[in-house]
């Protein structure tokens, strides 16, 4: 019979460890299931038509969770929070509740469903962990052997002074984050290890076979050391592809004469549990000193004890059958995990190594047990740090990434993540290339390939877009590992810098600014000493010569003298007035906006209306587009060019003035020209400077020089530029640029 779903959402809510509640839309409870009443400490009748607000512990939770649910018209995702929720006995304890919106079929929001979840023991983990990580610390420097971890990479994590007292010769390369073989290949270079032979060959044979039993551990193994050392070494591979080693200083043993003597004396001294067991009762027939103080019992009650009375956790059919395989001699090595009792009660873990001997009269088992509490208590601290550490790299806002040579992702956090749109997971198997927008890939390959082993480390500073369209600058620091010469891994990691270089952004603008200042100053200051000057010498001259003739009575060419004069203040009064005018508008703060061209061109003809009567002017406009700049000044600009153009019109010609303007990827192209009396090429960059004119004649062509100066001086205030087209011929033509 198939269970309905209504029936098994029911046993669901029925049967689920943690508290639910189903409340209305007016914050009442109106269901709770049996892990709700029992965390409360109400009955299902008492929670039912309570007010939610009531299992708050802090009224500010209860307003915060409030506004975040309610009204239930709004759309919400599940809200996830953590808090103190009070029981009927007014006890409090902490929570992590998960509410979501209740919706009837037709999608209509008539309550919301809240999941708690009681996080007392959570803290009460995290208390004991902060303690175990005490205990661990202390451990490593109390632990007498040497003590050595390396991670899935085999790269060294963790290791203690005597570890390192032990290779004192291979010392300077023995730290955290280097390879054991980088280890090994430093040693074996300086001699750390006698036993490796003289030549290359040899030498490589014997890094080559030491690697090998790294990477595959086995059963112990004695090591020579220089100067004078022997080593015992274990080595074992953890669940998680960790390599953890155990080095014990069995130098002093060696010297015993007697193979008798010293195989007793190893048995007995060494930190391992020994046994002899009788493979024909079971019985122990002997015992190191580490095993008896360990189990807490003497050689007689350990010789009338069977080996199952000390295990536990296994029934002694579950032992039979795992020892089983040594016992029939299918097998001579058997190693396994158990747990052992001691005799005041107390349990320990070991890891138990059986090894049949069946050249004595009467077969045996030589049994090695080693109390691995503190190692398996190593581990979990490093399971822990691992898992801290990935929780950092989650949560640390910068970008981290890792990747083989070929930019393949192997490794990506969860905020660059965000930042593309797309899942960790999705992101993975995929080469990061393809998420660097296309006009940037070029000089990130290029980046990429320079990295050696000799500069392994580049920065790189890349602009990049996020999932909605925003624009960021990124600094990359990408770090190539290199293996035996070759490249294994790429690690980067970004940080945004967009705020400084908008920062950067400005202060090259205002150095732009600057310098344009500092230049136009210079410009003023040879305009004061020439072209203003030149006025003065000449109404000094026409001064010197009336008093010259008033000194001898002629009178009859002084009316002529100081017209020359007023000539002459009138034509500095308009240069001085130019100037002021150039100077205000040439320097004015730039206050852009967007506007449609046509209508700036419209303007500045309109304000040129009597010229344009007098030459019958025509003005056809194919500009129709929108641009962003002050409009003021950018009318200002169309203003000089038409007058420059009504100005130097052909005699008995009607001046006719065409403006046309087109949009690229850089920016927009302004083309304004004439059917006037042209420019001569040569003069192209002259004509825009301050008092520069080309016809001295003012009677036939007025003016002083300022207008084309000022043009130019607005479309640099814009980042833009205007030049003279020199290759028209037709009148003359000005290309205007502005940037996007």
């Amino acid at each position: 019979m198939q269970l309905s779903p209504e029936n098994l959402l029911k046993a669901l809510y029925d049967t689920l460890p943690d508290p639910v509640l189903v409340v209305d839309g007016n914050r009442q409870v109106v269901a709770a299931n049996a892990a709700a009443t029992e965390k409360f400490g109400f009955t299902r009748e008492e929670l039912v038509g309570m007010n939610a607000v009531g299992l708050y512990a802090s009224s500010l939770d209860a307003e915060e969770m409030r506004n975040a649910v309610y009204p239930l018209s709004l759309k919400v995702d599940p809200i996830h929070r953590r808090l103190d929720l009070r029981r009927k006995d007014g006890s409090v304890f902490p929570a992590e509740l998960t509410v979501s919106r209740l919706e009837t079929a037709d999608g209509e929001a008539i309550g919301s469903v809240a999941l708690v979840r009681d996080l007392s023991e959570v803290y009460k983990a995290r208390a004991k962990r902060l303690r175990a990580e005490a205990i661990l610390n202390t451990a490593l420097d109390a632990i007498a052997e040497g003590f050595v971890v390396y991670d899935d990479q085999d790269r060294l994590v963790l290791c203690n002074d005597a570890y390192r007292e032990i290779y004192a010769l291979s010392a300077p390369a023995i730290r955290i984050g280097n390879t054991f073989e980088t280890v090994l290949r430093y040693g074996l270079e300086h001699g750390q290890y006698p036993d490796a032979g003289e030549t290359v060959e040899e030498q490589d044979e014997w890094l080559r076979m030491r690697l090998e039993r790294h990477n595959r551990p086995g059963d112990p193994f004695v090591q020579h050391l220089n100067p004078d050392r022997i080593m015992l070494v274990e080595e074992r591979v953890t669940e998680q592809n960790f390599r953890v080693g155990v080095r014990t200083d069995i130098t002093a043993l060696n010297k015993i004469r007697s193979e008798a003597e010293q195989l007793g004396l190893i048995i007995e001294g060494v930190k391992q549990e020994v046994y002899l067991i009788s493979v024909k009762n079971g019985r122990i027939i002997s015992a190191n000193k580490s095993a008896r103080e360990n189990l807490q019992y003497s050689m007689e009650e350990l010789r009338n004890l069977n080996p199952l009375d000390l295990n536990v956790g296994h029934s002694p059919l579950e032992i039979a059958e795992k020892i089983a395989p040594i016992v029939s001699g299918e097998t001579k090595v058997l190693v396994t995990e158990t747990c052992h009792r001691r005799k005041d009660g107390s349990t320990y873990d070991c890891r138990v190594r059986l090894e049949l001997m069946d050249e004595t009269p009467e077969p045996v088992i030589l049994s090695f047990a080693e109390d691995i509490t503190e190692r398996r208590e190593i581990e979990r601290a490093l399971a822990r740090k691992e898992h801290e550490f990935q929780t950092l790299v989650q949560n640390i806002p910068d970008f981290i990434t890792r990747a083989t040579p070929d930019t393949t992702l192997t490794y990506v956090n969860e905020h660059y993540a965000r930042f593309v749109g797309l899942s960790a997971d999705e992101m993975i198997g995929r080469k990061f290339l393809e998420f660097v927008p296309e006009q940037h890939k070029p000089l990130l390959i290029a980046h990429l390939s320079s990295l050696s082993e000799e500069r392994p480390l580049k920065a790189s500073e890349q602009a990049m877009v996020d999932s909605m369209g925003k624009h960021f600058w990124y600094q990359w620091s990408n770090l190539m590992v290199f293996e035996d010469g070759e490249p294994v891994e790429l690690v980067s990691v970004g940080r945004d810098i967009s705020e400084i270089r908008e920062f950067q952004t400005r202060i090259a603008d205002q150095s732009r600014e600057l310098e344009l200042r500092n230049d136009a100053l210079e410009q003023f200051s040879g305009i004061v000493s020439h072209d203003l000057k030149a006025p003065l010498r000449q109404i000094r001259l026409f001064a010197d010569m009336i008093a010259e003739d008033v000194s001898t009575g002629k009178t009859d060419e002084l009316a002529q003298f100081s017209g020359y004069i007023s000539d002459r203040v009138s034509s500095m009064e308009r240069m001085i007035s130019n100037l002021l005018e150039f100077s205000q508008l040439a320097y004015q703060q730039i206050n852009p906006e967007s506007f449609r061209l046509s209508e700036a061109l419209a303007a500045a003809w309109d304000n040129l209306a009597v010229n344009v009567v007098e030459v019958k002017g025509q003005l056809e406009v194919k500009a129709d587009i929108s641009v962003d700049g002050d409009r003021n000044l950018l009318t200002q600009m169309f203003q000089n060019l038409f007058a420059n153009s009504l100005k130097y019109g052909r005699k008995g010609v009607a001046v006719v003035v065409r403006v046309h303007a087109r949009t690229g990827p850089e920016g927009v192209e302004i083309i304004v020209e004439d059917n006037g009396i042209g420019i001569d090429p040569v003069q192209s960059e002259r004509i825009f400077g301050v008092f520069q004119r080309l016809h001295v004649d003012e009677k036939l062509y007025s003016g002083t020089g300022i207008g084309l100066a000022l043009c130019r001086r607005i479309a640099e205030s814009h980042d833009g530029n205007i030049v003279l087209d020199t290759e028209y011929r037709n009148g003359a033509r000005f290309v205007v640029s502005l940037p996007v």
